[in-house]
């Protein structure tokens, strides 16, 4: 059979049109064909696996919150939108979209927990180290999946457990499980694994599950010569152990496994006080202060932290900014300095409710700074309703143990230690306060609190807000003249 070369070129263009007619009429006899849509519509993305649907914005609309302020174009929003765009070219594994999404949100929540702008410098560093850790690691990036889709349940207050969060979380267990039976069973990576999935406990409220991967966090980096030696090394993944073993003992109300000492000394920005030296100056403000005099002595040393850090956040969130890793170091010091401290007297007498007032007030300050997912902090049962019964109890005779007391349970407000029915004891009190303090406007309340600890970056906007809707005092009618 020869082939040979078939010459169209004398064919024109009406007949190759009906060429192609009778050719096509045997395949498309009967049929008719449809009218072309101007403006197709895209077709919905079909998820890899089944998921809830939860309203959440896309991918360059997230909405960038720092302590609960948005924040506008800069150098961070440059930074996570960087990391957060390029999450689904460097997947280990296909996600379902609505995933991704979360994922990429919890890309900013990391970075805006870790290194908030108002504060800190903005290096790049501690996203590019979660970065690298997330997707070098196959088990570590289906636990930040699975962790991201918990972040979307917590923020909505939603308990239910998504498929997609549930099958991520498995094949985290399923390596977790062959590592340990390996020789990466005290890695680094297979460390930062455990407490990921501690924190995906804690964001649904599983206190006893997040307990018993505690423990194994705890006895793997004993066995990796301590928290302090992983600290020196890697406090990315130090600083999420510790910050579990706080959250937890605050949840609980159990001994913290650490202490301040673990945190490395040159992380922490308060210098340690010399009872016995000469006091600098910002030491002799501290030490004057009207919250430092009126405490009990067992007190004083947390006061003086809590207000030194105070002073510091002012400082960074109009001056020069901090270091995040000295930011996160300094946070976690103070809040373990405040949970050594044991107060010994009996919580029934006038005093003691006093003083464990200002206690859970301090904790409801670092609280803020240290839990929190977007503009929503983490509560703690035990201790809200602490707050609540020794605020319902303390009182004050002169006029600075009122002031403290008014900024007590004002910051007890502004922080995770009220709900809606504590309206009911707390407002009248804070308005006795406020009329027997001569506190009536907002800027009366903002110069008086500047001696106490209280950040106006983190707590003057949602302090004003209740302010104008439940204290302030409404201005006298003018009478109508007749």
């Amino acid at each position: 059979m020869s082939f040979r070369f078939v010459d169209h070129s004398d064919i024109n263009h009406k007949a190759r049109k009906l060429i192609r007619s009778h050719v096509m009429k045997g395949k498309n006899s009967g049929k008719t064909r449809a009218k072309r849509d101007e403006n197709p519509k895209p077709a919905a993305d079909k998820p890899a696996i089944a998921c809830r649907t939860v309203n959440v914005p896309r991918g360059n609309d997230i909405p960038i919150t720092t302590l609960g302020h948005p924040q506008s174009n800069s150098a961070f929003l440059a930074v996570t939108r960087q990391i957060a765009n390029n999450l689904d070219l460097v997947s280990p594994t296909k996600i379902a979209p609505q995933a991704m999404l979360h994922l990429q949100q919890l890309a900013f929540y990391i970075l805006d927990i870790s290194s908030p702008p108002v504060f800190c410098q903005t290096t790049g560093v501690t996203g590019w180290m979660w970065f690298q850790l997330a997707f070098r690691d196959e088990a570590y990036f289906h636990c930040n999946v699975a962790i991201a889709s918990a972040c979307a349940a917590f923020l909505t207050e939603d308990s239910y457990h998504s498929p997609v969060a549930l099958y991520h979380m498995s094949q985290a267990y399923r390596l977790v499980n062959q590592r340990l039976s390996s020789n990466e069973a005290l890695s680094d990576n297979t460390i930062a694994v455990v407490a990921a999935i501690n924190i995906y406990d804690r964001l649904y409220s599983d206190p006893h599950r997040a307990m018993i991967h505690l423990n194994g966090v705890t006895r793997m980096i004993a066995l990796r010569g301590g928290i302090g030696e992983l600290a020196k090394r890697k406090f990315l993944i130090a600083e999420k152990a510790l910050r579990c073993d706080m959250e937890l003992a605050l949840h609980c109300g159990s001994k913290p496994k650490y202490s301040s000492g673990d945190v490395p000394r040159h992380l922490v920005l308060i210098s340690q006080r010399d009872h016995l030296g000469p006091q600098t100056r910002e030491s002799m403000r501290v030490l004057e202060s009207i919250l430092y005099q009126s405490v009990c002595v067992e007190l004083r040393e947390a006061v003086f932290d809590t207000l030194s850090l105070s002073r510091i956040l002012s400082q960074a969130s109009h001056a020069q900014k901090l270091d995040p890793e000295a930011y996160q170091g300094t946070l976690i010091y103070v809040c373990y300095r405040l949970l050594e401290n044991q107060l010994h007297h009996n919580e029934s007498s006038v005093s003691a409710s006093f003083d464990m007032l200002v206690q859970m007030a301090l904790f409801g300050f670092l609280i803020t700074f240290c839990f929190g997912i977007g503009r929503k902090l983490i509560t703690f049962p035990l201790v809200m309703e602490r707050f609540r019964s020794v605020g319902r109890a303390a009182c004050g005779d002169g006029r600075p143990q009122k002031m403290v007391l008014f900024w007590a349970l004002l910051m007890g407000r502004v922080s995770s230690l009220t709900n809606g029915d504590d309206v009911v004891w707390l407002v009248p009190r804070l308005k006795a306060l406020a009329d027997a303090l001569e506190l009536r406007a907002w800027r009366d309340v903002s110069d008086a609190l500047r001696g106490f600890p209280w950040v106006k970056a983190a707590h003057e906007v949602p302090g004003e807000e209740f302010w104008n809707m439940a204290l302030a005092l409404p201005l006298p009618c003018k009478p109508i003249e007749s």
